[in-house]
């Protein structure tokens, strides 16, 4: 843009940044399914923001200098009575802290441990096993294992004739890997196809029974985190609420830090995340 309308960088910057702290000035407005994540600010680094968005209109609302409850609390405690009283649904991963906030400023909201994270988990669950058993076979059997991670958490009906052949192959000199694969798979047709909870709840149950007795490690350990999150897990069986849509917007988000190749300023990150993934009703300035 400084080249193109010959400008000083720094001026198109300051004209950004004046523009878009008068943009935000304006409220979200009523959310009634609040989203919590989170996301690494510098690749290799343990700094997270806090993104809060609003899952139904597919747009990030707020962007915090750090994951931390304290910073959750204080931003809820800045919403008026009636936008507390609007958000119904709170998805989030399975982080302790997150849920212990929700329940005390919104105790009136259903808080769901989101499938994504809970799939994700166990995706990772499948990729230690595949790890392990690759690192103790003959090196021969271990080539079947090379070039299958991707294959082994894809959903199958989307696998090409010779991605599943490949699969196939794997799995048969594998028999635990088959075993956590075909668990990873009713783990995924039972949420795709149960659509109310008291149902789901009878088929989870018998699935964590299932992963457990199957003797693998990790399978085992997996398992074992879903009771204490047993409500929040079924809670998705109510209304289908998903962080797909939260994860979706931590890609872009990630796309804006790369572009930029990290922000230095947080406050620069946090307004340019809210400009391109936001909901902004106020023109961008003509330059």
């Amino acid at each position: 843009m400084a080249e193109q309308e010959g400008l000083h960088p720094e001026t198109v910057k300051t004209i950004f940044l004046r523009w878009a702290k008068r943009a935000r000035r304006e409220r979200p407005g009523l959310v009634r399914c609040l989203g919590v994540d989170e996301i690494s600010l510098h690749k290799g680094h343990r700094h997270f923001a806090m993104v809060l968005s609003d899952v139904e209109r597919h747009c990030v609302i707020a962007v915090l200098a750090e994951r931390s409850p304290a910073a959750f609390e204080t931003w809820l405690a800045g919403l008026s009575e009636a936008e507390r009283r609007a958000i119904r649904v709170v998805a989030m991963d399975r982080w302790g802290p997150y849920r212990g906030v929700v329940k005390a400023q919104l105790a009136h909201a259903e808080i769901v441990a989101d499938r994504f994270h809970v799939t994700k988990q166990l995706n990772e669950a499948l990729a230690k096993i595949r790890c392990q058993l690759q690192a103790a076979a003959d090196p021969a059997v271990s080539q079947l294992l090379k070039g299958t991670r991707w294959l082994l958490v894809r959903n199958r009906a989307e696998l090409k004739p010779e991605e599943e052949a490949q699969l196939q192959a794997a799995l048969a000199a594998f028999p635990e890997l088959r075993k956590a694969y075909q668990l990873k798979e009713q783990f995924r047709t039972l949420a795709d196809k149960i659509q109310d909870r008291p149902r789901a709840e009878r088929f989870w149950r018998a699935w964590v029974y299932e992963a457990e007795a199957s003797g693998l490690p990790q399978l085992v350990k997996f398992a074992k985190t879903l009771p204490h999150w047993w409500d929040e897990f079924l809670n998705y069986f109510n209304e289908g609420v998903s962080s797909g849509v939260v994860e979706g917007l931590n890609n872009a988000i990630r796309a804006i830090i790369r572009r930029a190749f990290g922000y230095h300023v947080f406050e620069h990150f946090r307004l340019q995340v809210l400009v391109e993934q936001g909901q902004l009703t106020v023109s961008p300035p003509p330059i």
